[in-house]
């Protein structure tokens, strides 16, 4: 009798054992599948900010009476913009949203000094800033771009651990 309780009991620990060792590996796996999925997620979005970065899209000038004309002008651009700015709310960290917010600011900023100063090309359709520019007002702003625009991409490799997978 003893001999069947301890197999019992064995029996017992073993099952539970198994089981255990497979609901944590469940819970490992289950956490890790969110991580991949933030990961994606946070990646997608970032290329995405650096794309539009520049454009009208990311000028958030909807609440400047004086910046009125340089934000986005057709409804996709509206759209756009709405859901760039949801997905930073959802899945960027404060920091990546402030260093946006200054980056497309700058760029703003660079832009309407750009075409109210006349300093550009027009090559097609497309206005391009040439970086030679002779007014020092005109190249701080362009390197107040360059240096917001720098930060972000920096803080952005961080989040995303680009350097560590990419030296693996």
């Amino acid at each position: 009798m003893d001999q069947l309780l301890g197999v019992l009991l064995g029996g017992g620990i073993a099952i539970l054992g198994s089981s255990g060792t497979a609901w944590l590996q469940a819970r490992i796996q289950r956490k890790e599948a969110r991580a991949k999925e933030l990961w994606d997620r946070r990646s997608n979005l970032y290329l995405d900010l650096l794309t539009h970065l520049e454009g009208r899209v990311s000028f958030a000038a909807d609440s400047d009476p004086y910046l009125i004309g340089y934000g986005p002008k057709t409804v996709e651009d509206y759209q756009l913009r709405r859901e760039l700015s949801a997905r930073v709310d959802l899945f960027a960290s404060l920091e990546t949203r402030q260093l946006w917010e200054r980056s497309t600011e700058a760029a703003l900023i660079l832009h309407a000094s750009t075409i109210e100063g006349g300093h550009f090309e027009q090559h097609f359709d497309q206005l391009v800033i040439p970086e030679t520019s002779s007014d020092p007002e005109h190249q701080r702003l362009i390197a107040a771009d360059k240096q917001a625009r720098d930060r972000l991409v920096a803080r952005l490799r961080e989040e995303l651990n680009v350097d560590n997978y990419l030296s693996a």
